[in-house]
């Protein structure tokens, strides 16, 4: 997938501004606050309707205006274009169509322009709440696998409503029996979130090793995924986990009904991340935790479109700040191989595969 020409309207800095960037490899340079990472969060937008630094659209909108229009054009392997729109204004809302079709619901819209992003905040990773490490694999799975999305969306709305019910029965204003009805709804869509994030790790870590023993020299990675409700090297099918789930949350009833919060399932779950045997949040320096993320990301390149049948576009915000010349070399001797990838920076790089393009000459 690449992205042709990229349009915004009062988008951020950008009142009125139209980028079409090379097939390959894209460097945007210049200095800071000067729109870069706009242009990488509009195509960001246009593949998964959202940014991948704020959740509120309307810090989007250009100062003293009421709304931002985004129009993206797209081409994939096969050359079949694909027009994208997204709009936001306070009094409507976020509108996305594709083709001149409006978008019902956003979800559909995901896995349409395979995309993957990197930004200086995805440190969190590794060094936030497992939340954060749960979110990476939400959003890298659901846009390959869209039965994975509907789980996890079904899976939140029950898990909700379980939590209510559980406060609703410790303070004696419900019933027990309907608790048992949305506890075995719940636990049928958390085998499905749980068996495809342990088939993901299983898949990425062969990439994930390949692109970090490049980049850092030869450090060894591994994944682990953290169950909450069964042992880490006990995968059974779906079937059979759900049944491990729904025993594991009746002998925990009471503990719930006290607290009024589901004591296990995906949404409690977690991975941890290991260089050479050592767990990274603890023991890594900021530099191998960068590039642990960094080649993480790089790594979901291959898995995507092996998967795909499509190369998806790569989003890469202030990639070698903090990297030595070594690692920034490595680093482009992967991405010269990649399909198109688009690079902010403060600084000019050359090579004969780099497309070097000076933000102040485009606005």
């Amino acid at each position: 997938m690449k992205v042709r020409q990229i349009q915004f309207v009062h988008f951020r800095n950008h009142r009125a501004f139209t980028f079409e960037p090379g097939d390959g490899l894209n460097i945007i340079y210049g200095s800071n606050g000067s729109g870069k990472t706009t242009i990488l969060e509009g195509i960001h937008y246009c593949a998964l309707t959202k940014s991948f630094l704020s959740i509120y659209d309307s810090e989007f909108v250009t100062y003293g205006k009421t709304f931002f229009l985004i129009n993206g054009l797209f081409v994939n392997e096969k050359e079949k274009l694909t027009s994208i729109k997204v709009t936001y204004s306070r009094d409507t809302g976020k509108q996305v169509s594709v083709n001149t079709r409006n978008v019902p619901t956003f979800s559909e819209h995901v896995g349409t322009v395979p995309c993957i992003t990197f930004s200086p905040a995805d440190i969190l990773i590794v060094n936030g709440a497992p939340a954060e490490r749960r979110r990476f694999l939400d959003n890298a799975i659901s846009q390959m696998d869209v039965k994975y999305l509907q789980a996890l969306i079904q899976y939140r709305r029950l898990l909700q409503q379980r939590n209510a019910l559980l406060l609703l029965i410790r303070d004696r204003q419900a019933d027990q029996n309907v608790l048992d009805i949305l506890t075995e709804q719940l636990v049928e869509k958390a085998a499905i979130i749980v068996y495809a994030r342990r088939e993901f790790i299983e898949g990425i870590m062969p990439c994930v090793i390949s692109k970090l023993r490049i980049v850092s020299g030869g450090e060894n990675p591994s994944l682990t995924y953290r169950c909450t409700f069964q042992n880490d090297d006990d995968v059974p099918h779906k079937d059979s986990m759900a049944n491990h789930l729904l025993g594991h949350l009746k002998a925990r009833r009471s503990e719930e009904i006290a607290r009024g919060q589901t004591a296990a399932g995906p949404h409690r779950d977690d991975i941890l991340f290991a260089l050479d045997e050592k767990e990274i949040k603890k023991y890594a320096s900021q530099g191998q935790k960068r590039t642990f993320i960094i080649s993480l990301k790089l790594a979901l390149y291959d898995y995507f479109q092996e998967h795909q049948k499509e190369k998806p576009i790569c989003l890469l915000d202030d990639l070698f700040s903090e990297l030595d010349s070594k690692r920034v070399s490595a680093l482009l001797s992967i991405l010269a191989d990649f399909g198109q990838t688009l690079i902010t920076s403060t600084e000019k790089r050359t090579a004969s595969y780099i497309n070097s393009v000076n933000i102040h000459d485009l606005i």
